[in-house]
């Protein structure tokens, strides 16, 4: 391939790279594994300021059930950084708390990262959340 093609075809598909941006909204279901259990995130609503980084609340829910509780925190829609606090649904405790990033907008929402156990004795430390909607 000629070097002057070769420069072009880099130039168009960074371009194309660059020009995708993760979603504006999070809100919906959302599944997958924290640690290794199956969760289900429900993200029931986002903040429509002009902040850049916007207020989201919702549930977490183990699967099959048990271990609901409501939760709280932020959405970077410009950067896809998301952070959760997970709490106690009986006395607003916090237990866990949530740190990651959502990919860039696709077919498939995807949002992984790491969240920290603060509550569970023998199970106290950090571990890995993956998540798609």
């Amino acid at each position: 391939m000629p070097r002057k093609s070769l420069v072009v075809a880099m130039v168009t598909t960074f371009s194309v790279f660059a020009a995708a941006a993760p979603p504006f909204s999070i809100v919906g279901t959302w599944s997958g594994v924290a640690n290794q259990t199956a969760v289900v995130l429900v993200v029931t609503a986002q903040e429509t300021t002009a902040a850049a980084c916007k207020r989201i609340i919702g549930n977490l829910h183990n699967l099959p059930s048990g271990g609901a509780s409501n939760i709280q925190g932020f959405y970077c829609p410009a950067t896809g950084r998301i952070g959760l606090l997970r709490k106690n649904v009986t006395n607003n405790d916090t237990f866990q708390s949530y740190s990651g990033n959502i990919g860039d907008t696709a077919t498939t929402l995807r949002m992984t990262g790491v969240f920290a156990e603060f509550n569970l004795a023998g199970h106290l430390g950090e571990y890995n959340f993956s998540l798609t909607k």
